[in-house]
């Protein structure tokens, strides 16, 4: 194998570093590829690895799947094509995240208990100011689509229609989603291409995603819309666009 120089030797290391493998690993395995059948020894002499570390750093290659140790006196080093070799080090990476993340589930899993059964916890509701037209609309989008039950929509503004129709649209395909529109904006389109939505007695513009989470633009002109996780504001919403008198069945 051609040498390389120091500066790209370095930039090599540093990446092998980025995937989880020891600075000495990353330095035996580069020798490795220069020479493919050697000793410890020369590894040694070649790396400046101290003889007291070498083997640390080729059992690290070996486990990782990296190199084929052949045993004898003494033992000889073969390093596997780089393609396969870090192939290998990418399935132990994952292998490492899925067992971290099953850690992680599993601690979750043991702390849900203790913040479950404090008696009289309070959820608490909070709310954020969004403003601009292109940010509310961001957001709203953002709920819609991340929905996994149920979102509740209502909408006065034509643009705003506009804006959040294919989101709604597709959010229909795995979720039930359900829309209110004032009369003046089911003129404008055919009724059925959004699953035959109420008519909103009421001109208000508010969605909320799964119970979770509500935005409610308190003035489009102004350009400003309430973002809250408030349950109360959540419910009254829900049962506003469940009563006929206020959101009125389309003929």
């Amino acid at each position: 194998m051609e040498r390389i120089n120091q500066s790209i030797k370095e930039s090599i290391i540093s990446r092998f570093k980025m995937l989880g493998l020891s600075t000495n690993a990353a330095k035996a395995y580069l020798a490795l590829l220069s020479r493919p059948s050697t000793s410890a020894g020369f590894l040694c002499n070649e790396t400046g690895i101290p003889d007291s570390k070498i083997y640390y750093a080729l059992s690290e290659l070996s486990k990782k799947g990296m190199i084929i140790v052949q045993e004898g006196t003494p033992n000889i080093y073969k390093p596997l094509h780089p393609k396969e070799a870090i192939n290998n080090l990418k399935q132990q990476l994952v292998e490492n995240l899925n067992q971290m993340t099953a850690q992680a589930d599993s601690l979750a899993d043991s702390l849900s208990p203790m913040f479950e059964s404090v008696e009289g916890r309070e959820e608490i509701g909070l709310a954020y100011v969004i403003r601009g037209q292109r940010n509310i609309i961001r957001k709203m989008k953002d709920l819609i689509s991340s929905a996994e039950d149920e979102v509740v929509v209502f909408i006065s503004e034509k643009d705003l229609l506009d804006e959040l129709k294919l989101s709604i649209m597709k959010a229909k395909k795995h979720v039930e989603a359900k829309l209110a529109i004032t009369r003046q904006l089911l003129k404008t389109m055919n009724p059925e291409e959004l699953g035959q939505p109420r008519m909103l007695v009421c001109p208000c513009n508010i969605v909320i995603s799964d119970m979770k989470m509500l935005i409610t633009v308190s003035s489009w002109k102004d350009e400003v819309a309430i973002m809250t996780n408030d349950k109360a504001l959540m419910t009254v919403s829900t049962e506003y666009y469940a009563n006929p008198k206020c959101c009125e069945k389309a003929s």
